[in-house]
């Protein structure tokens, strides 16, 4: 009966070994190098804005966005112009205050999304990154 029992615990052992390998390079990652390589930014230019509120505080935003890789980099540089007089507009409307933090961040992104959306139609921005955001 020991024998037995050692037989089938070194059979499921042996299973459970083949099984862990196999299962490992079914979900092994790709390398870090082909994902990077999927991804394509469009850079746009620092700019500044006049924020909202009672004192003169201004805000400097360079924005980088991921756009689908068949698409140019360059694609966002006709509408530079327009995305900043928007952005304009919309920073008006922001208070410094609510820049602070995280959620300051996500406000920003938002924003420009929102900009984005209307000037860049025929573009599917996948996500918007801020490469620099400082509030003066």
């Amino acid at each position: 009966m020991p024998l037995v029992l050692t037989g089938i615990l070194l059979t499921l052992a042996a299973l459970g070994v083949g099984g862990a390998v196999v299962a490992s390079r079914n979900r092994a990652p790709t390398s870090q190098g082909h994902q990077g390589a999927d991804k394509k930014y469009a850079a746009l230019p620092l700019m500044t804005f006049s924020l909202g509120g009672n004192d003169a505080r201004m805000v400097d935003v360079k924005v980088l966005l991921e756009i689908d890789p068949s698409v140019d980099g360059k694609v966002a540089d006709p509408y530079v112009p327009r995305i900043s007089d928007q952005l304009s507009d919309r920073m008006r409307q922001i208070d410094p205050k609510q820049l602070a933090g995280a959620d300051g961040a996500m406000l920003m992104k938002s924003t420009i999304a929102g900009v984005l959306d209307r000037e860049l139609r025929g573009v599917r921005v996948k996500d918007i990154l801020l490469d620099r955001m400082v509030v003066r």
